[in-house]
């Protein structure tokens, strides 16, 4: 039974479209269209590439796939838009599911978390009317406890924050999160944001009129979702690019703080005595030091979210849960690898047609170990590419974490803020001699506090934190590539980031990999078999130069 799960739309303010592909409890490929179509988020658009990926992928037609997963449920004049786009763009339309958004979230990450049973935390700005929810889950069954309704948004309140701040809403939280810790938390936004008894609440008076009235068609970029350059009790807004003050980092501070207490306030909401571990999914659970406090302090067994917390991974949850009705559950998912490839023979085609000068190694993470551990920073093209917001271990810029100079450099190469932090790709062994916290991160999902930031300075952020990518014993060439590394070097872990610069998808193509290796300061690119670098090959080269 094929299973395709779709996210998107025709033309509206809707963000992060995605396909994903199931056969019975596999998944099969998963990827999201912005990394086809090279534009960050795709906002507005239907996933016509990640979908042809996916049934390529399967080797099979629209024809062949059984059902497709959409994950609104509210949508009254989508279906016969949604009919007709399938049937023009792939000639077939199958029967349509449509799946509650904050259920698809939250099986997006309990379905494939190989538990049993769980409590499970969904929060983002709205979807279907819903801004965070809680379900308990046993075997497939997923229960919905509570859903809050919209605009009671934690989601919401993080993106007016981050527009107020100068940033771009929904795009640009992060950057707010890596502000924060340059701050204190001095401001009682309890104004905006309060919690009644662990359940969030927002003024609506904050939001500017746009926001209620195309609920749940969102603003863009150029309409303010504040209802006044100064809301009471804060300074006033920051133009984009414009200074960032004292003010400005005591406001990250403090929202951040925030957001921290609110999902905290609504997991402890609903947690009974019993729960003993917790699924988090949803565009909030993105802040990775909010899903940190509840991964070290939240007295969970375990933590495990998704590897698309975002939209995108509702494509996900929503054909989990159609494969779940018919009896299909995956395994536990640990990587997040499903996106597509390409063989040693297309990228040697590549580089002949580019005109660069190349080696081919004999053991690639060898000698992209070596150049690290040079000091050199090394773009690693690797297998297939990831799916969700990070790169880990597929599309990814590594270099030496042990290294201060490191940080600036490679802020530097992705054209990034130099107050935004990096983490480390981690041997999962040596994690407790580096975090006092014990987590299963295979998806860079929580930031924590460190042990010792020496061995790993380059990656730990101001505040002595970090947020770990734990990579396990699975012989993988990124897992030898550290363990390399560890024995140059003495250090189990690597600095790694998405192979991206400024606003642009992470690297899909060898193509776009050699066009960022030659647009940045990056050393090399160690792409399948093969090593580019920007001096000529010599007689100590491992393998003869090659064009």
């Amino acid at each position: 039974m094929y299973i395709l799960g779709i996210h998107g739309n025709l033309g509206k303010a809707e963000h992060d479209p995605a396909a994903v592909l199931l056969r019975d409890g596999d998944i099969v490929a998963a990827a999201e269209e912005e990394r086809f179509v090279r534009f960050k988020h795709a906002i507005g658009l239907m996933p016509d590439a990640a979908i042809r990926f996916c049934l390529q992928q399967a080797k099979i037609s629209m024809r062949e796939v059984d059902v497709v997963a959409f994950p609104r449920a509210t949508w009254a004049d989508f279906p016969p838009r949604l009919e007709a786009y399938l049937r023009y763009t792939f000639g077939w339309a199958p029967p349509v599911v449509y799946i509650d958004h904050h259920t698809a979230h939250a099986a997006s990450a309990y379905l494939i978390s190989g538990f049993d049973d769980a409590l499970i935390v969904t929060a983002d700005q709205a979807g279907d009317g819903t801004s965070c929810a809680a379900f308990r889950s046993r075997g497939q069954e997923l229960e919905l406890l509570e859903a809050v309704p919209f605009p009671d948004s934690i989601g919401l309140f993080a993106a007016l924050v981050t527009q107020y701040l100068g940033f771009r809403s929904n795009h640009d939280e992060y950057k707010v999160m890596g502000l924060a810790p340059y701050g204190n938390p001095t401001m009682d936004l309890t104004r905006l944001l309060h919690h009644v008894d662990g359940r969030p609440r927002l003024d609506p008076h904050a939001l500017h009129p746009t926001v209620l009235q195309r609920h749940p068609v969102f603003h863009t970029d150029q309409l303010p979702m504040f209802a006044t350059d100064e809301l009471p009790g804060l300074p006033l807004r920051r133009l984009p690019d414009g200074e960032l003050t004292a003010a400005h980092r005591d406001l990250a501070a403090s929202a951040q703080q925030s957001i921290t207490a609110a999902l905290l306030g609504f997991v402890d909401r609903h947690r009974a005595g019993s729960d003993r571990r917790l699924c988090l999914a949803g565009g909030v659970a993105e802040n990775s030091v909010a899903a940190g406090a509840l991964a070290a302090a939240g007295g969970f067994d375990e933590v495990y979210m998704t590897p698309a917390c975002g939209d995108a991974g509702t494509a996900l949850g929503a054909a989990l849960l159609v494969a779940a009705q018919h009896g299909h559950r995956p395994a536990r998912l640990t990587h997040s690898q499903l996106g597509p490839s390409f063989t040693d023979g297309q990228i040697a085609d590549v580089l002949r047609e580019c005109g660069v000068p190349y080696v081919e190694t004999a053991d690639p993470a060898a000698t992209a170990a070596e150049l690290i551990a040079q000091q050199q920073i090394v773009a690693w093209f690797q297998g297939r590419m990831e799916f969700g917001p990070r790169a880990l271990g597929a599309r990814s810029l590594l270099a030496d974490p042990s290294t201060d100079a490191m940080r600036a450099q490679v802020n530097r190469i992705k054209r990034r803020e130099q107050f935004r932090p990096f983490g480390p790709s981690v041997l999962a062994e040596h994690l407790p001699a580096l975090f006092p916290a014990t987590v299963v991160a295979p998806f860079m999902s929580f930031t924590l506090p460190t042990r010792d930031p020496t061995p790993i300075i380059a990656a730990t952020h101001v505040d002595g934190t970090s947020r770990p990518h734990t990579v396990p014993d699975d012989g993988s060439a990124y897992r030898r590539l550290i363990e390399h590394v560890h024995a140059r070097t003495g250090t189990p872990a690597v600095l790694n980031t998405s192979l991206n610069s400024g606003w642009e998808p992470i690297v899909a193509t060898p193509e776009q990999a050699l066009a960022f290796l030659y647009s940045s300061t990056a050393d090399a690119l160690a792409i399948g078999p093969f090593l580019v670098t920007k001096h000529r090959a010599t007689s100590n080269d491992a393998s003869k130069e090659r064009r």
